[in-house]
């Protein structure tokens, strides 16, 4: 029972002043990495907006071509999902 007694009240202090700092620290870092990533490569952000651009062209010329091959096709859609 004293052992019990004594390692509990360690185990407390070991997570409170080692393990909680020690993942803070590695949260905050990992974060900073993250968005130093994000700022750092405006080729990247340029390379995803080019490629959302080019799937909105493909969803407008889907849409052109079911418009053409299935007039009301928009309203049956939205009244399966409404």
């Amino acid at each position: 029972m004293e052992e019990v007694e004594v390692v509990i009240p360690l185990l407390a202090i070991i997570s409170i002043f080692i393990v909680l700092p020690g993942m803070l620290l590695h949260y905050l870092t990992r974060n900073k990495e993250i968005a130093a990533r994000a700022a750092g490569d405006p080729s990247m952000n340029a390379r995803l907006v080019d490629v959302a651009e080019r799937l909105e062209r493909r969803l407008d010329a889907i849409e052109t071509l079911l418009d053409h091959e299935m007039p009301g096709w928009k309203q049956s859609q939205q009244r399966r999902r409404g």
